[in-house]
């Protein structure tokens, strides 16, 4: 199954040909999406037509839908997930030059392949309340103000490999100060056995605590150096292509390029997989991703941390669907009118990618160029961008 195109407002990060594959899954999510903000996303007409726009040699479409939806657009969730990596680096940078510390937890659970992944995601749910959310006990309470954890910011993240799915948490923590590495050691074995109990007490699989060899499997603490807070904060909004530089806020956030290891993929992966053969258990995977990170954030903050860090740093408040919806202010180059954008344009693989990378290329004329070809008629069926009079 060879599928192209797709619809968005770019940034910088967003450029081709990462920005191209992007497109290109989101246009195979239009026609095998159970999710119905994702079938229209980049594709449904908010009013009248859809105008291309640039601005700095990147291209985009003006007057579409956006679904923003951070796990399952390639999209959308790229844009959400840069904006909030940006935000995290900023936060950890800014606390640590408070002379304060940072750390990252890492919780994961035995999983099998005959376990569905949304009765993993509530299991994982559960256990988080009983052992350090709002259910947890004296034990968990105690260590946070004897180790001054001042509050986290959680980010949740899942592949799929031989034993099935993968979900885990990173959950990054501000400290009132730095932590030895003996100190990382010790909350990480205290964590464990209160996540292992959790886990016991929900009916998961009990985790295991090291590997054959000897490096921490259920959870594993890693504690920033001087001058990596902004680094460790940005890894949890990971880049997913296996080419960007990683840094902390990174991690966090940035499912949409990764590319899985150790013989698992990202959901991205397998809808890419899917999309290049056209696998039917491809799509089931895909299918039950969806259904399993509904409604899921991209991040969760503690109580009160986000008031901690105003003081220091500027947060970006916005929602993810006004991350995703939002525009650059670009040129304006024609516009499409709502019958022909569906007739001709989002009807035909490929044809909305095609004119972004025309207009890329040679602007207006080049938009004008490309919609003649395919006998459409400038001034009738497109038409040209409105002039500004001063």
């Amino acid at each position: 199954m060879q599928v192209t195109g797709g619809f968005s407002a770019p940034t910088a990060r967003q450029e081709a040909p990462g920005r191209d594959r992007r497109h290109d899954l989101r246009e195979v999510l239009w026609r095998v999406s159970s999710d119905k903000g994702l079938r229209g996303c980049g594709k449904s007409v908010l009013a009248g037509g859809v105008t291309p726009m640039a601005k700095g040699g990147v291209a985009y479409f003006a007057g579409v839908a956006t679904c923003g939806k951070v796990h399952i657009c390639p999209c959308c969730g790229a844009k959400i997930r840069a904006a909030r990596s940006d935000e995290l680096q900023a936060a950890g940078t800014a606390w640590e030059c408070r002379k304060c510390g940072l750390a990252m937890m890492t919780l994961t659970m035995r999983h099998y392949e005959r376990q569905a992944l949304r009765t993993l995601v509530g299991q994982q749910r559960d256990a988080w309340r009983l052992a350090f959310g709002q259910n947890a006990g004296r034990e968990w309470r105690t260590l946070k103000s004897d180790m001054g954890i001042e509050g986290f910011v959680r980010a949740w993240e899942c592949t799929h490999g031989p034993n099935g799915w993968h979900p885990h948490y990173h959950v990054l923590f501000f400290l009132r100060q730095p932590w030895t590495a003996a100190q990382g050691e010790e909350v990480q074995r205290v964590a464990f056995r209160l996540w292992a109990g959790a886990l016991e007490r929900v009916g998961a699989y009990l985790p295991l605590e090291f590997d054959e060899d000897g490096r921490p499997v259920g959870v594993r603490v890693d504690v920033a150096g001087r001058g990596e807070g902004g680094v460790l904060s940005r890894y949890l909004m990971k880049f997913q292509d296996g080419k960007a530089g990683w840094t902390v806020g990174d991690e966090l956030t940035r499912q949409d390029i990764k590319v899985g290891t150790g013989g698992h993929r990202t959901p991205f992966e397998i809808l890419r997989d899917f999309r290049e053969t056209g696998d039917a258990h491809d799509l089931e995977l895909w299918q039950e991703f969806e259904a399993g990170a509904f409604n899921l954030r991209a991040l969760y903050w503690s109580q009160g941390m986000r008031a901690k860090l105003r003081d220091l740093v500027e947060l970006d408040d916005r929602t993810d669907a006004e991350i995703a919806a939002e525009q650059q202010d670009g040129e304006p180059l024609a516009v499409i009118l709502a019958e022909t954008w569906y007739a001709h344009v989002v009807r035909h693989d490929g044809r909305a990618l095609a004119l972004l990378r025309a207009a890329e290329s040679l602007g207006a004329v080049g938009v004008r160029t490309l919609i003649e070809s395919w006998g459409l008629v400038w001034g009738r069926d497109v038409l040209p961008a409105p002039t500004t009079q001063e």
